[in-house]
């Protein structure tokens, strides 16, 4: 089901179960660690072709991350109910979303050793600086290619 969101509308919430998936058909998201609290970090902004949701639906577990309607969207909705179908039909962004789920593991670990290597080698470090780097290394590999990088939101940390 094709569905319009308007810009700054908050789509998923962290910590909340949510049960739909969506595909972004026009427009762009930002996700979101800690929305709307003084260790809020953006993750990443997401444009058309990507998805959002599919933790929640696929393993019926709460989000872990926010998502906010950077611009007005035009989204693809897909339900629990609709997914069998959704994958029989759609085998190609079925394996554009397990890659990107693979890719988001493996750039979760590879940020978690580089903070790990700096403090065994930085007793002093603290964690919230940490917080911001990591921020930072999302925010640069994490935007979709087809969204102009002059339409960026500053990084907040």
């Amino acid at each position: 089901m094709l569905m319009k969101i308007p810009e700054g509308t908050v789509i998923l919430k962290e910590n909340e179960v949510n049960m739909d998936m969506y595909k972004i058909v026009q427009g762009c998201v930002e996700v979101y660690s800690n929305y709307g609290t003084n260790r809020e970090s953006i993750l990443g902004i997401m444009s058309k072709d990507a998805y959002f949701g599919e933790v929640g639906l696929l393993a019926q577990k709460p989000s872990v991350y926010t998502v906010v309607a950077y611009s007005d969207l035009l989204v693809q909705r897909i339900t629990m109910n609709d997914i069998d179908e959704y994958i029989l039909h759609n085998h190609h962004d079925v394996l554009a979303i397990m890659q990107h789920m693979a890719e988001s593991l493996y750039n979760t670990k590879y940020s978690m050793d580089m903070v790990l290597d700096d403090l065994d080698n930085n007793n002093n470090s603290v964690a919230k600086e940490y917080r911001a780097f990591v921020t930072k290394q999302f925010a640069k590999y994490n935007v979709n290619s087809h969204f102009p990088v002059s339409k960026l939101p500053p990084i907040r940390i």
